[in-house]
């Protein structure tokens, strides 16, 4: 009986202690903001991440958004870093190295949560193509002959037409002084003149910062003419040129280029820099000529022959900065024969795919042909998600089962004999997302039923991406129930005859593109 009690004691000791236990720990910890655990999700799958935005041992997130080659902000499906993330996830599917769908979903709900990269562009005038060199001749009839003999013009047009904020274009000033600083070999900011009303074209005095006219000359002799050949020279390509570190005809680092920066100013210049060294959007591609988007995506959409890729991928996206630099030449019908290339900066073991549509824009009602073109012999799959976020496969289906397209040959959804038609029956936009296969005629999660329906039906596109494992594991144990049936009435397997695969590495396997189409109102 005093035993009993004894227990009883203790247990109700324990139970007392673990009450207050549960008083004084927090109920449920906080989840960390979204940026940090995509950022998480980033370091430990995405190796391009790492390799090209590390700071220390984490990514700088920052930088990462801004990367026009891997992350395209609000369009989770056309940004590289979260392609790969699906690609691993379907294809590595329950390994320890294979990306979660949690994780993959943190991912995109980060990207989509990016500001709107047009957010600058509100109420803002284009600089035309001549205005820098309006406003320096404006500002040299203003100045003694000796003074505007001195001067020497750097632009940041480029960086206001292409929608930075006011804080960036600020910073952007600022890296330009600390730059001319090293250059000249002094430790305070050189003295630059920001031109009126934008304070986007700078004038700097060569005597101002101890440099002659021919130290000038050797610094920027290689620099770029912009559209309309104005005497400025791009700010962002000098920084990204002297970080270079270009080398003279003895093998060695130029002395004109051999400078140096402590920490926080090479930071400033490396932030200036990349706004020249990242891939070229359609956005920055439009500021660099002084026009709009709208109206060099109708110059583009014109473009054919060798040049035909770059521009198509262009329109909907961004090409590398040497493709840019020899398209552009072409839209002035001043490229040489041969200098084209397709404009992604993609290994060879990849599989490169350039989406496009046949208009620049479309009012509902319209016909709408799709284009792609491939690296490599693949499977292709077109699949349209609307304003809705509801996902339906175009291509292949019941009408074109055979989804095989060889390289570099242009396919066009619907073809010349298809027996049907697209339009777009409303406006706003929609979203068109390709994946080419290399093991599988068709992606992971995805079935066709072409005696239920013509088109394969996805439902809810994000609800889709998380469910892919799933659906995958059902469409396998499906298969195999269909080959044990088949084998016991003594009937063989159909062919899948998928294309060789050269290599096990999922790069090889699976390329992914993605573009937004607008539907503009009106229309019948």
């Amino acid at each position: 009986m005093g035993a009993a009690k004894s227990v009883r004691g203790v247990k109700r000791l324990a139970l007392l202690a673990a009450l207050g236990s549960a008083l004084t720990a927090p109920a449920h910890a906080e989840p960390a903001p979204l940026p940090e655990r995509a950022r998480d999700v980033l370091e430990a799958h995405c190796a391009e991440c790492r390799n090209a935005h590390a700071s220390g041992d984490r990514i700088d997130l920052e930088a990462l958004a801004e990367d026009t080659r891997l992350i395209v902000p609000r369009r989770p499906d056309a940004s590289r870093a979260y392609q790969h993330l699906v690609r691993d996830q379907a294809i590595a599917a329950g390994e320890a190295k294979a990306p979660t769908p949690a994780e993959v979903g943190t991912v995109r709900d980060w990207i989509e949560s990016l500001p709107d990269p047009d957010l600058g562009c509100r109420g803002r005038t284009v600089i035309a193509s001549a205005e820098p060199d309006a406003l320096a001749k404006a500002w040299a009839a203003t100045r003694p002959a000796s003074e505007s003999a001195d001067a020497r013009v750097l632009s940041l047009a480029p960086l206001w037409n292409a929608c930075q904020m006011p804080e960036r274009l600020a910073q952007a000033r600022e890296a330009v002084s600390i730059l001319l600083a090293a250059l000249a070999r002094r430790r305070e900011p050189a003295p630059v003149d920001a031109l009126r009303p934008q304070s986007a074209v700078l004038v700097v005095r060569l005597s101002d910062v101890a440099l002659l006219p021919a130290e000038w000359e050797r610094l920027t002799a290689n620099a770029p003419r912009l559209a309309g050949g104005p005497a400025a020279i791009p700010a962002d390509w000098l920084a990204a040129h002297v970080l270079a570190r270009p080398k003279d005809t003895a093998g060695s680092v130029d002395p004109a280029f051999d400078v140096k920066f402590d920490a926080a100013s090479q930071r400033a210049v490396e932030r200036l820099a990349r706004n020249w060294t990242r891939d070229v959007t359609l956005r920055r591609a439009a500021a660099e000529r002084g026009v709009t988007q709208e109206a060099l995506r109708t110059t583009l959409a014109a473009v054919g022959g060798e040049f035909l890729l770059p521009a198509r991928r262009l329109m909907h996206g961004a090409i590398i900065r040497s493709a840019w630099d020899r398209l552009a030449p072409a839209l002035d019908g001043e490229a040489p024969p041969g200098s084209s290339e397709r404009g992604g900066d993609v290994s060879d073991a990849e599989i490169d795919v350039v989406l496009w549509t046949d208009k620049p824009a479309y009012r509902p009602r319209d016909l709408v042909t799709i284009h792609a073109s491939v690296s490599k012999a693949c499977h292709l799959t077109l699949i349209d998600v609307d304003r809705e976020g509801k996902a339906v496969v175009l291509f292949p289906n019941e009408l074109e089962p055979d989804n095989l397209v060889a390289p570099s040959v242009t396919v066009s959804v619907p073809g010349r004999e298809a027996g049907y038609q697209f339009r777009f029956d409303r406006s706003g936009e929609e979203q068109i997302v390709a994946v080419c296969q290399r093991k599988s005629r068709r992606p992971a999660g995805i079935a066709y039923d072409y005696e239920r329906e013509r088109f394969a039906i996805l439902g809810d596109w994000r609800t889709f991406l998380r469910t892919i494992p799933e659906r995958e594991k059902k469409i396998l144990e499906r298969q195999e129930r269909q080959t044990a049936r088949r084998q016991r009435r003594g009937r063989s397997t159909p062919e899948s005859g998928p294309p060789p695969v050269g290599a096990a590495d999922p790069v090889s396997l699976e390329g992914r593109a993605a573009i937004t189409v607008v539907i503009e109102p009106g229309g019948g």
